[in-house]
């Protein structure tokens, strides 16, 4: 998969997240739905185990994406100096844990994790401005999937875990606006379009 016309391309997104089940609706309005128990079947009607293989998916999907964060956070990391590198490793460290805690998740509900890939296909990172640019484009692909994941979570406490995750990486993206000298916060509502 070219992961540059993958990012830059809303189409190559929906495919993907279609693929792991997850829709690219997007927007507010998704997150809000996510706070209520209305879009929670009962157990009667999905049954424990239907429920949890369901969950499993969901958060191998979001578990996949954190991994590639993690590759990319290390294969940029060379290009990084001063602060931008202190924020570089700081931001590795919060995707390790993101993996770390959708590892346990997956194990908690009977699933096998994903593995990170041997290798990925991101585009060269020259510059410092190319790793942060590219860096921008994955946390807010992971932005919208976050969104697009939480509805369809099973679990209350999933669902918690993926907000936070979100927020983090919303905190992320502003951070590393500001690293490239642009507006940290460009608009009222985080919902992980690509810039």
């Amino acid at each position: 998969m070219d992961l540059d016309r993958f990012l830059r391309d809303p189409q190559s997104r929906r495919r993907f997240f279609r693929a792991s089940g997850v829709s690219l609706a997007g927007g507010s309005a998704v997150f809000l739905a996510a706070c209520t128990d209305d879009t929670k079947l009962s157990q009667e009607e999905i049954g424990p185990d239907e429920s949890d293989a369901a969950d499993v998916e969901l958060l191998n999907s979001a578990l996949d994406l954190e991994l590639m964060a993690v590759a990319a956070y290390k294969a940029g990391a060379a290009r990084l100096k001063g602060d931008v590198l202190q924020v570089g490793k700081l931001f590795l460290q919060h995707e390790q844990e993101h993996a770390d805690g959708l590892i346990a998740a997956i194990k908690d509900a009977g699933g096998k994790p994903n593995q990170a890939r041997a290798t990925y296909d991101f585009p060269e990172l020259r510059t410092q401005r190319d790793v942060l640019r590219f860096a921008i484009d994955l946390e807010n692909t992971a932005i919208a999937a976050y969104i697009d994941l939480l509805p369809k979570l099973g679990e209350g406490d999933l669902r918690a875990t993926a907000a936070a995750i979100l927020s983090n990486e919303a905190e992320h993206v502003a951070v590393l606006l500001g690293a490239l000298g642009e507006e940290q916060v460009p608009d009222a509502f985080v919902v992980g379009k690509v810039t």
